[in-house]
């Protein structure tokens, strides 16, 4: 057997090192706490699982069931329960430990929203749907940031279609798209997915190709959440100052914009449809 150098032992010491590194640093991400949560099984079942081993009850609080459930406490800590099976849809969850209800803190899809925090699971169909990601060409949601004289820096969601960015003369028509009362502008494509949704109409051509703006519709941190709905009239009225003074100038500075009201229109949820009837309609 041939004899190896130092410099070469050393170098294959250094990369067996990294292998083990590397290894116990994807267990580690995989099972971080050695259990995983939700569990969407086949049969369409779902498994719930939550640590929490000084805990006197922990309840399970889904939209796809009509009451709170008691889960059951194993030898680990972990509290678990099966539910279903359930409808193919995506539902909103959270745990209810002692009282307090808490997200699940090992499933990174969280429902944005200022009045609770909930996590999502989501169980397919046995077919894609309208809102599931196809092999087909896909639009792009960036955030942006513009002015506001009132409510100073502010952001907005902003999808192009597919081929915006290749094509450089073409205009298009716009969506602003308003969220509820106590959602966020990110609420649109976290949970309501509008860009897969729109990406797979504009596909089947269901939808012509068009711009959706999202904007956050609550008028902070001039009003806060404590002013109530968005259809209150104190952030009414100044959501859509800033709607007219700040949001339309400014998408339609930096957009390929199709101009005049038969190539605009606005559209929203709970008290974002409050807010585009009140914009829309004066």
């Amino acid at each position: 057997m041939k004899k190896l150098n130092r410099n070469t032992y050393l170098s294959i010491c250094l990369l067996l090192l990294l292998s083990l590194i590397f290894s116990s640093t994807t267990i580690a991400q995989l099972h971080p706490r050695g259990y995983s949560s939700p569990e969407v099984h086949s049969d369409k079942t779902v498994t719930f699982n939550f640590r929490a081993p000084r805990a006197s009850e922990v309840k399970l609080n889904t939209q796809c069931l009509s009451e709170e459930v008691v889960m059951q406490k194993g030898d680990n800590g972990v509290w678990s329960i099966t539910v279903g099976p359930v409808v193919p849809d995506i539902y909103p969850y959270h745990f209810v430990v002692d009282g307090i209800g808490v997200a699940d803190p090992i499933n990174p899809d969280i429902f944005p929203n200022e009045g609770f925090k909930n996590s999502l699971v989501e169980i397919p169909g046995d077919s894609p749907g309208v809102a599931d990601i196809k092999n087909i060409p896909h639009g792009t949601v960036a955030r942006r940031y513009y002015h506001s004289d009132v409510l100073d820096v502010r952001s907005l969601l902003v999808y192009t279609p597919p081929g915006y960015e290749k094509s450089t003369t073409k205009n298009y028509p716009v969506l602003y798209l308003l969220h509820g009362s106590t959602d966020t502008e990110e609420t649109w494509t976290k949970v309501g997915r509008a860009n897969i949704i729109i990406d797979n109409l504009i596909e089947q051509g269901k939808a012509e190709s068009m711009i959706i703006i999202m904007p956050y519709g609550r008028a902070y941190p001039k009003y806060g959440f404590d002013s109530g709905s968005l259809r209150d009239s104190a952030n009414l009225f100044e959501f859509h100052k800033d709607f007219t003074e700040n949001i339309l100038p400014f998408v339609e500075g930096n957009y390929r914009i199709k101009k005049g009201p038969k190539s605009r229109a606005i559209t929203g949820f709970s008290g974002g449809g409050g807010e585009s009837l009140f914009i829309g309609l004066s």
